[in-house]
């Protein structure tokens, strides 16, 4: 009895063993990338790349990282299947893309150069409710002190000079970015909300009124928020609010035929306002 009992012990002891060591061979089996899959993912981003896609901020970088991050994914892959690189290696590069690609970040230079635009904006006669205004506020306070983390002394100038990318972890610029879309948001919903291009004085009429303070605005004797100048800059051309756009906005009125406004002047919600090119100001690399 006594035998049969310790050849029991040892043939559980034998298979505890074996399990151990069997274990994570097997786990590393389940959880080891597939290389096919690496491949679909790239065939996504390139196809999404070619395609309108969704739009955003600062698009250029956006797409040229992604595709520089797509390719050394497809690299990686073809050296792990001729065992110069390991699994790791494939799995690290693999969340890298996705990551960046899913959840992108912008450069800490761009988002100087949003921060100086939006410390640059005033409230001018009270445009902003003051609700929007105070979270405008806090969310640039938000930005200036992610950028200014490693420079007690920053001040935002314009096209972000002095701002270094290598200056800043990756986690720091993920955090940039977060108040960066932050900022973003409430910018368009101040900027964008129920936008009707020609009245620059918010009484949801285009009229006499409307022309007569953008050339007040021309001859530097009214200010103009940067919602003002987004309904003032009616022609598709226009960079600044200019004569022409006055003069447009009175042939309209006037009922000139071969007058018209530029169309994807109008954004309606924040979802549109990546896919429009008019807000320039505060995102002039789309």
């Amino acid at each position: 009895m006594n035998i049969k009992k310790g050849i029991s012990a040892l043939l559980i002891t034998v298979v505890l063993i074996l399990s151990i060591t069997i274990m994570p061979v097997s786990a590393v089996s389940d959880n080891e990338i597939n290389v096919q899959e690496c491949e679909t993912y790239v065939q996504k981003m390139k196809y999404d790349f070619m395609s309108t896609g969704v739009k955003r901020p600062y698009a250029g970088y956006y797409y040229v990282h992604s595709n520089e991050l797509a390719d050394e994914l497809i690299t990686v892959a073809s050296e792990y299947e001729s065992g110069k690189a390991t699994a790791d290696e494939l799995q690290n590069k693999y969340d890298e893309t996705k990551d960046f690609y899913e959840n992108p970040w912008i450069r800490p230079d761009y988002a100087g150069y949003t921060c100086y635009i939006a410390v640059n904006e005033k409230n001018y006669n009270n445009w902003y409710y003051e609700g929007q205004w105070n979270t405008f506020v806090e969310k640039r306070e938000n930005l200036v002190k992610a950028l200014s983390v490693n420079h007690p002394d920053f001040v935002p100038k314009e096209y972000g000079e002095g701002i270094e990318e290598e200056e800043y972890t990756l986690e720091q610029q993920k955090y940039i970015s977060k108040c960066f879309y932050e900022l973003l948001e409430i910018y368009n919903e101040m900027t964008c909300g129920g936008i009707v291009l020609g009245d620059v004085n918010k009484d949801g009429f285009v009229n006499v009124a409307d022309v007569t303070l953008i050339q007040k605005y021309i001859a530097g004797e009214a200010e103009f928020t940067d919602a003002q100048k987004l309904r003032a800059r009616v022609n598709c051309d226009s960079y600044s609010v200019s004569i022409k756009d006055g003069t447009t906005v009175q042939k309209c009125i006037a009922g000139y035929t071969d007058a018209y406004f530029y169309p994807n002047g109008v954004v309606k919600n924040e979802r549109d306002f990546a896919t429009s090119l008019d807000n320039w100001q505060i995102c002039s690399q789309w």
